[in-house]
C-alpha cells in the first residue's frame, strides 16, 4: 500500500486543479486574470451580449384573426376561430424542465455570426476561496475580485487590462477551446455524445501517460516490469461511470464559463446536462452576486457538488461553484471538509466585440 500511495502522490490520473496551479495559471494571464472565464457571443453587427432583452419572452402572448371580407354576394367560409400561438414555459420542477424553458426562449433566436478574428469580452467576478494553502472558503466570501477579459475567437490570442492599460497575449489558455466549443451540435443528444466521446479520449492519453510514468518509476525502485505494471494499473484504475459523468458536467460548465455562447447552444448544453446521470434541480438559490437563480448539480460519489447557477426568467448563466457536502479523505494526507467552498464565480456580461479593449458593439 506504501507503493500504492507513493505512485499517486507521484501522479494523479484524473486531477483536480490545485489552487497553487490556478494562482501560477492566472500569472500567466496576467495580474488581473484568473484561471476560469465566461464569456458570451452574438453577431457581427448588432452584438449579442449577457443581457439578452428576451427576459420578457417568457409572457408572450400573439394572437392572429382572420377577418372575413365585407360586402354582398356568394357566401364566403365561416372564417376560423382566432388562431392564437402561446409561447408559454412550463413549471420548473427538475433539470429537463429548465432544459425545455431555455430551448423555448432560445427558439426564436435569429443566432449569430461571429468571424474567428472576433473576440469574446467577459466580465465575471470571483470569490477568493482560499490563501497560501490555509483554510477554504466557507460562508460568503470576505474578498471578491472583478476581471475583464478579451479571448479571440480562434483561440490565437488574450487580453486583460494590467496597470490601467490593455495587455495582448498570443495562443490561449483555457480549458475548453473556443473551436471546440462553437463545433458542438444544439441537438442536446448529440452534444452530450460528443463529451462522453471527448472525455474518453482524454482520459484514456492520460491514464497512458499516467501508467507509463507510474511503471517507470517503480522499475526504477526495483519492481520488475510485470509488478510495476500491476501498480501502475491499481493506482490509476480507468474512470467509473459517475467520475466520467462529472468529467462530462465540468467541461459543459467550463465551457459556459469560459466562452460567449448564442442562446440556442447554452440551451442545449443546459439539455445535455440534464441527460447526465445524477444530475438534479434545485430552486431558491443565489448566486456571488445574490442574485437569485435556480440550479443545476451533479455531486461526485456522495462528497463533492458541482452546480451552475441559472437565470429563472432568462435562462442565461449566472455562474459556477465547487462545495463539498460530506467529509471526504482525499488521498493519504488530506481531508475535505463539508462545507467547504473550491470554486466560486459570477458572470457579469459577455459580448462578442470587434477588437480587444471594447467591451460593446
Amino acid at each position: 500500500m506504501e507503493e500504492l500511495q507513493e505512485l499517486r502522490r507521484y501522479h494523479d490520473a484524473v486531477p483536480e486543479p490545485a489552487p497553487e496551479s490556478i494562482d501560477a495559471a492566472r500569472s500567466r494571464l496576467g495580474a488581473h486574470m484568473r484561471g476560469s472565464r465566461r464569456p458570451r457571443i452574438r453577431r457581427i453587427r448588432p452584438m449579442w451580449a449577457l443581457t439578452v432583452a428576451g427576459a420578457s419572452a417568457a409572457a408572450v402572448l400573439v394572437a392572429v384573426t382572420v377577418v372575413p371580407g365585407a360586402g354582398s354576394g356568394p357566401r364566403t367560409p365561416e372564417p376560423r376561430p382566432p388562431a392564437t400561438t402561446e409561447l408559454r414555459l412550463r413549471p420548473v420542477a427538475n433539470a429537463q424542465d429548465v432544459a425545455d424553458n431555455a430551448a423555448l426562449l432560445a427558439a426564436d433566436d435569429p443566432g449569430w455570426s461571429a468571424g474567428p478574428k472576433q473576440w469574446g469580452y467577459v466580465k465575471s467576478m470571483s470569490a477568493r476561496t482560499r490563501v497560501d494553502g490555509g483554510e477554504w472558503l466557507r460562508g460568503r466570501p470576505a474578498v471578491t475580485t472583478t476581471h475583464e477579459l478579451w479571448r479571440r475567437l480562434d483561440d490565437k490570442a488574450f487580453a486583460s487590462i494590467e496597470k490601467g492599460k490593455l495587455k495582448i497575449y498570443k495562443g490561449s489558455e483555457f480549458e475548453v477551446a473556443y473551436s471546440y466549443l462553437l463545433a458542438l451540435p444544439t441537438d442536446a443528444d448529440e452534444l452530450l455524445a460528443r463529451v462522453y466521446e471527448t472525455a474518453d479520449a482524454e482520459n484514456a492519453r492520460h491514464r497512458a501517460s499516467s501508467l507509463r510514468n507510474a511503471q517507470q518509476l517503480a522499475e526504477s525502485r526495483g519492481k520488475t516490469p510485470e509488478e510495476a505494471k500491476r501498480l501502475a494499473e491499481q493506482a490509476f484504475p480507468p474512470l467509473t461511470s459517475v467520475e466520467r459523468d462529472r468529467w462530462a458536467f465540468r467541461t459543459i460548465a467550463m465551457g459556459m464559463r469560459d466562452a460567449a455562447l448564442p442562446p440556442r447552444l447554452r440551451a442545449a448544453m443546459y439539455g445535455a446536462m440534464a441527460r447526465i446521470p445524477g444530475v438534479r434541480y434545485e430552486a431558491g438559490s443565489a448566486d456571488l452576486l445574490k442574485r437569485r437563480g435556480i440550479t443545476l448539480y451533479h455531486v461526485l460519489n456522495g462528497y463533492l457538488r458541482d452546480e451552475i447557477f441559472i437565470d429563472p426568467k432568462t435562462y442565461e448563466y449566472l455562474g459556477y461553484r465547487t462545495v463539498v457536502v460530506k467529509d471526504h479523505k482525499d488521498g493519504p494526507f488530506a481531508t475535505m471538509r463539508k462545507g467547504e467552498i473550491r470554486n466560486w464565480d459570477a458572470l457579469i456580461k459577455a459580448a462578442v466585440v470587434d477588437e480587444a479593449g471594447r467591451r460593446s458593439g
